[in-house]
């Protein structure tokens, strides 16, 4: 290539999901996301890692042994059998099929637009659960017999990453289900469909998995996100024991991820802030012992929702930023507290997966120089799986600038892309246009390089690309995300929509200081949250930016509140009410002045919107919100939706207009 990137080459930049081995590390599995959706990629390990001459800096790579993408549509989950190499693979068009990779083969064993999700194989590889139209079904894999089970049903509320979970004979199997207004966990027996145990609590329950001593563990939130627990149950006895509880009157519990039993079923792992900093906890389930295996004023977590992974009965990997606030390295960690480093390569390394044999080890990886790569490591070797598709580029991409600034009396951080250390723009430039970019959330962390998600990667993508046409770029780490501690995570609390929209407001002012800014044209935006804070700083930092681009943010909190304890998350997580200092009737103001909707009178800039009518996470009714306000208000804006996508867009065709035009609109305002 001798072009400069275009945005064509941005949208062209593939994300690989986290890898998933089959239960003998013959094979290797993650989905990529290239266009308008998922393909798997599955490769063949038959006897060890081929790592000769992996050498990261050149491009030698393990070419997939298959590459499946489905006649229609494109892979929404997949499953390994629990005993051979083949794997369920669902896809949104309606198809769920039984693949397997040695012969490069499917067999469709569903089909059809019913509403099916959460494919968990049981323990012998002879039958798996799941959910059709909310209600819990046990499909036998060899003859198709099927039994739907009449019990509670799934219920309206977003789904976690382990919704069923089989007891060790396969013969009681833990599922989540909704009653009470709140996510509930029980246990049907298999053979006779009888609902045999059941959470009762006012709290939210999740997570279902077993002990060897055939006791369900569940996680349980509650209390307005005041309390979290972590809770066996005896299904025979109808007894329970709280292995953990966090408690947090004041600002909530915000410590996230489903524990892990241990292989031999004695023991759970999870990651716990109990001194201030994620770190690596192991609580016995026989004594109750907690033991905190990590320690530091670093976390030890690579996503916000990270769990440790065990290797073996004595061993757990997680990724920690211990070397740097904005990377993640990977490290193992004995029951004694003894840590290694497994993988120190510079970058974001994250989802480490260690094989059954606890070797080799698989993970995503991301840094300045490339979008996230799929990688695996073995004796000290690195194999790339898939390669970043930036190499490519003509331009080499511009190196992120760790910076730091005082606001409101707390030092923030964020990543700086100067576009004249491109090769495209004069080192000597000046009067550059600049962008302020916010990350959604609030619990999420901008990275030294390209983010291991697709949503952040892609934002990061675009920006590459816009530094070679003479943006600046800010990432800026405001209050309420990880990487920075429990207080941090915790800072907003009472406070939403002031501290926070303070630090963004603060990333404009940093920017305008540089003498090769113009202060005329400084930008922001963001998706989620960052659409928020978008929105909100608009109207309460008047002068802070030219332009503002929301992406499916919130105009007003009453109203996300509303829906969203009815179809997101049940009213006893939620931490709404702690996070805005108590309910709107007993402090409106505090409601009112953390909306956005409140300030539009005050907008001096112009506004573009975007926003999916399919949107889960956040309600289309903010788009219209904002719509009608701004138009009564007779301000300047620019509005899109795209009926039936999704948070974050899912369509190549859909990115390439927003973007155009958030490119158009900067050009504009230059």
């Amino acid at each position: 290539m001798s072009r400069i990137p275009t945005l064509s080459d941005v949208l062209d930049v593939e994300y690989p999901g986290p890898p998933s081995w089959s239960p003998n590390g013959d094979f290797l599995a993650a989905t990529l996301y290239e266009d308008d959706g998922n393909v798997l990629l599955v490769f063949a390990f038959d006897t060890h890692l081929d790592v000769t001459d992996a050498d990261t800096d050149a491009r030698p790579h393990t070419e997939p042994t298959w590459r499946f993408a489905p006649e229609e549509g494109h892979v929404s989950e997949f499953a390994w059998s629990t005993t051979t190499a083949e794997l369920l693979v669902a896809t949104d068009a309606g198809d769920l099929l039984l693949a397997d990779p040695e012969a490069r083969t499917t067999r469709r064993l569903l089909s059809g637009l019913e509403d099916r999700e959460a494919y968990t194989w049981s323990n012998d590889g002879t039958r798996f659960a799941f959910y059709r139209d909310g209600r819990p079904v046990v499909r036998d894999v060899a003859t198709g017999d099927e039994r739907a089970y009449d019990v509670p049903e799934r219920g309206p509320f977003l789904g976690e990453s382990r919704m069923f979970a089989w007891a060790d004979d396969d013969a009681l199997l833990a599922y989540r289900f909704v009653d009470d207004d709140a996510t509930q966990v029980g246990v049907v027996d298999v053979e006779s469909g009888e609902l045999v145990w059941r959470t009762r609590s006012e709290m939210a329950s999740h997570s279902p998995t077993w002990l060897a001593d055939g006791r369900v563990v569940v996680d349980q939130r509650g209390e307005g996100g005041e309390v979290r627990r972590i809770v066996a149950a005896d299904p025979e006895e109808d007894d329970e024991t709280i292995l953990v509880r966090e408690v947090d009157r004041e600002r909530g519990v915000v410590s996230q991820g489903a524990p892990e039993v241990s292989p031999d079923g004695s023991r759970i792992a999870l990651a716990l802030s109990l001194d201030g900093w994620e770190h690596v906890h192991v609580v016995d389930a026989e004594t109750g012992e907690c033991t905190q295996l990590t320690e530091g004023t670093f976390e030890d977590k690579g996503v916000a929702d990270a769990t440790p992974r065990w290797s073996d009965d004595e061993t757990l990997v997680f990724s920690s930023n211990r070397r740097d606030p904005g990377q993640r390295q990977l490290f193992s960690v004995a029951l004694d507290g003894d840590v290694a480093p497994l993988v120190e390569a510079p970058g974001t390394n994250v989802h480490p997966r260690p094989s059954p044999d606890g070797d080799p080890l698989a993970y995503l990886h991301a840094d300045r120089e490339r979008s996230p790569e799929l990688r695996v490591d073995a004796d000290g070797n690195t194999r790339r799986l898939t390669l970043s598709a930036v190499e490519e580029w003509a331009t080499s991409p511009v190196e992120p600038e760790r910076i730091e600034f005082e606001s409101t009396g707390r030092c923030i951080e964020g990543y700086l892309l100067d576009p004249r250390e491109s090769d495209t723009i004069d080192a000597t430039a000046s009067d550059l246009p600049a962008v302020v970019c916010v990350h959604g959330g609030p619990m999420r962390q901008m990275r030294d390089g390209w983010h291991p998600s697709r949503s952040y990667g892609l934002f990061y993508t675009f920006h590459q690309y816009l530094a070679t046409k003479g943006y600046v770029a800010l990432f800026v780490n405001y209050r309420g995300g990880i990487g920075y501690g429990r207080e941090f995570r915790q800072a907003i609390a009472g406070a939403r929509g002031k501290d926070e929209i303070a630090d963004v407001a603060q990333a404009g002012e940093y920017l305008k200081d540089l003498d090769y800014v113009d202060r005329e044209s400084v930008a922001v935006w963001g998706l989620s949250y960052g659409g928020y804070a978008t929105l909100q700083v608009l109207g309460t930092h008047l002068d802070a930016f030219s332009l503002g681009i929301n992406l499916a943010g919130l105009a007003d909190l009453e109203l996300y509140r509303d829906w969203a304890e009815e179809t997101k998350y049940p009213p006893a997580a939620s931490a709404e009410v702690l996070r805005m200092g108590g309910e709107p009737w007993e402090v409106p103001e505090r409601w009112a002045e953390a909306s956005p909707v409140t300030h539009m009178d005050a907008y001096e800039v112009p506004l573009y919107n975007f926003h999916g009518t399919g949107d889960r996470y956040v309600n289309f009714e903010q788009l219209d919100l904002v719509v009608e306000t701004l138009t009564d208000l007779g301000k300047e804006f620019d509005a899109d939706h795209y009926p039936d996508e999704n948070h974050v867009f899912s369509k190549r065709a859909t990115w390439k207009r927003t973007l155009r035009k958030v490119e158009r609109a900067l050009e504009v305002e230059r």
